[in-house]
């Protein structure tokens, strides 16, 4: 496997390996990766760019109207390639099969590893930020297969207000915070180094896949007519209690906690000895609740008791069938 190149690497060599092109927003939890429509856009992309490469993201067409023609975010990609399915959510695929100007389009996936989403109140217009490389006349070619930035304009991602992401398929971020590029990817006055400083996702190592419940008046909470319906988040972590224990850490004191609902250990099952095996159990939780339940948003879920139920089992059984395939 090719050696990823660090960010501040990418964005201070010469000529720097940074790419602009356009998104309908900045979802990567749900859309982690960079999408092409024909195979040549995507093979040039690989071609011309190395892995790690950066990819700045400005907003266009149905994005929220305070995003449009303003840079949102930035991936970094691997050279890993599929189809546009493997890489994305099983809610955000549903959504793009069921959206005409979307479902035929970017298919063509290449991953992406990490992903920083610029401050809201600090997002550039895309024509300042990118004033030498960007131009209507550009905006097609650049949203179909994207175009490598100058160095004045890499450079910019060193200004900009940055926070940590997650992406879909890698090991979660929690709780990153909001920091100028300079310090996120380990800029000094003395010059580049090839080290981030300030790692917010879990190390890698054994994995447990993990419900949580939210405990408390659900009608209350959901604004309507709950039933019997609970609200759920599904994910994976090294200690699900410490995950539980952060959620309502971040709940202010109230009617609402969460609650451990299920783990490995609590099913009697040992930890899988790493990310990419549980993150494959979570993709098939996340799926059925999505066909079956009613998605929240993130891993939050609302689904009977019965649906939640079954999610795990097809969780602990499919991330035991990808163990098996890795061994």
């Amino acid at each position: 496997m090719s050696q990823i190149m660090a960010p501040i690497d990418a964005i201070m060599r010469e000529p720097p390996n940074v790419w602009l092109t356009s998104f309908y927003g900045f979802d990567p939890g749900n859309w982690g990766f960079l999408g092409f429509s024909t195979d040549s856009q995507r093979r040039s992309f690989i071609r011309r760019s190395e892995p790690g490469a950066l990819v700045v993201i400005y907003a266009v067409g149905h994005a929220p109207s305070d995003m449009l023609g303003r840079v949102v975010g930035v991936l970094q990609c691997s050279h890993r390639v599929n189809h546009a399915q493997a890489f994305m959510s099983p809610m955000a695929w549903e959504a793009k099969k069921n959206d005409p100007d979307r479902e035929d389009r970017w298919d063509l996936g290449v991953k992406a590893i990490r992903a920083w989403r610029v401050a809201a109140d600090a997002r550039p217009l895309i024509t300042d930020f990118a004033n030498v490389t960007y131009s209507t006349g550009r905006a097609q070619t650049i949203g179909s297969q994207g175009m490598p930035l100058t160095s004045g304009e890499a450079r910019k991602l060193l200004d900009l207000d940055l926070q940590e992401v997650s992406v879909f398929g890698e090991i979660p971020v929690d709780d990153a915070r909001l920091a100028k590029g300079s310090d996120l990817f380990g800029f000094n006055k003395a010059g580049p180094v090839s080290q981030n400083p300030h790692m917010v996702r879990e190390a890698e190592g054994p994995k447990s896949l993990y419900q949580l419940k939210l405990d408390g008046d659900m009608s209350a909470f959901l604004g309507e007519d709950a039933g019997d319906d609970i609200v759920v988040k599904v994910g994976i972590s090294g200690s699900p209690p410490t995950r539980c224990e952060d959620h309502n850490r971040a709940l202010p004191n109230g009617a609402f906690r969460w609650r451990l609902l299920r783990s490995n250990e609590t099913a009697g099952e040992p930890h899988f000895p790493n990310s990419r095996i549980a993150i494959e159990g979570e993709n098939g939780m996340k799926k059925l609740l999505a066909q079956n339940g009613k998605w929240l948003g993130g891993e939050f879920f609302r689904a009977s008791s019965d649906l939640v139920d079954e999610a795990w089992e097809v969780g602990m059984r499919d991330a035991k069938r990808w163990a098996d395939l890795s061994n």
